[in-house]
């Protein structure tokens, strides 16, 4: 058995570091979940979390949002000291909903929709959940309903969008073909698969 810790931006994102652990680590299971205020909680205690890490195995997940790249948001975190062995740091390119858009088999059936109309190559959005939150637009009406807000508020998603985006997580969203389409989550998945 190889416990994790997951240290994560969001619910969304701790869902898909559980299913990351549990389905691509021979016997992974796992133990505390650090979960609260985003990015700011992980960078502020991100000391704290390579303390942890020199003893046990802690996954951490930050989107990468505008910075250019991911060697760059790990440097600056680390202020170029190397990590723990045990840390690892990975970046969805641009944000966890990348990786959720790479499975278009799965988000294609979770919608309702064509796979043709969605990113192949979801890395290389500028903003994977506006993209994400546009094909919700065309999806049934069971799930628009559930991610999209009206045209006229102030919030960017509609109230279900993180029960039933974790959701389609647990029960659809299939690692392997998402890989094949997210290079930074294929390089997550290797680096979970050659642990130390």
């Amino acid at each position: 058995m190889t416990v994790f810790n997951t240290a994560t931006e969001d619910e969304l994102s701790e869902c898909v570091a559980v299913k990351l652990v549990t389905q691509v680590v021979p016997g992974g299971t796992i133990g505390l979940k650090l979960r609260k205020g985003g990015a700011g909680y992980l960078r502020s205690s991100f000391n704290k979390f390579c303390q942890m890490a020199n003893r046990e195995y802690v996954l951490l997940l930050t989107d990468l949002d505008r910075l250019i790249c991911a060697p760059e948001l790990i440097n600056s975190w680390a202020g170029g000291f190397p990590l723990p062995e045990k840390l690892l740091f990975r970046v969805p390119v641009r944000e966890i909903e990348a990786w959720l858009l790479a499975d278009r088999q799965g988000m294609a059936a979770l919608m309702g929709i064509s796979e043709a109309s969605l990113p192949s190559q979801p890395d290389d959005l500028p903003d994977p959940k506006g993209t994400l939150l546009n094909a919700a637009r065309n999806a049934s009406r069971s799930v628009r309903s559930e991610l999209v807000v009206g045209r006229n508020t102030l919030a960017s998603q509609g109230l279900g969008y993180n029960r039933v985006l974790s959701n389609y997580v647990e029960t659809i969203w299939n690692i392997d073909r998402a890989a094949d389409r997210s290079p930074s989550l294929r390089r997550a998945v290797d680096r979970l698969t050659n642990l130390p």
